[in-house]
């Protein structure tokens, strides 16, 4: 895993009336040694490729394992609610495999 100069220890998470995700940058993602191919496809990756949304169910729970342990204490989670984006129309991202209950692959 990869070490960060001051690793933030507070994230978005942003939701629709049917699921949430977790916002985080491709170098977080690095940081903690995850690739694309790590990453169920119900995840997404904004236009610019500066923002990561990882689906609660799986990916989520994954990378905040790892930060953590990483950084050696909780992360904060803060709910965005004030201009709430679209999620669901960014380019998908992510290829693995996911199992979990509720993980948002109806459109």
């Amino acid at each position: 895993m990869g070490n960060m100069q001051n690793p933030r220890t507070r994230f978005s998470f942003i939701g629709d009336p049917s699921h949430g995700w977790l916002l985080v940058t491709p170098a977080e993602l690095r940081a903690v040694g995850i690739t694309e191919s790590d990453i169920a496809p119900y995840s997404y990756r904004d236009v610019s490729g500066e923002t990561i949304a990882l689906e609660a169910d799986c990916d989520a729970h994954t990378f905040l394992r790892k930060w953590e342990a990483m950084i050696g204490q909780p992360a904060e989670i803060e709910d965005v609610v004030e201009g709430l984006k679209f999620i669901r129309n960014w380019p998908r991202f992510g290829k693995k495999p996911c199992d979990a209950v509720g993980q948002g692959g109806t459109q």
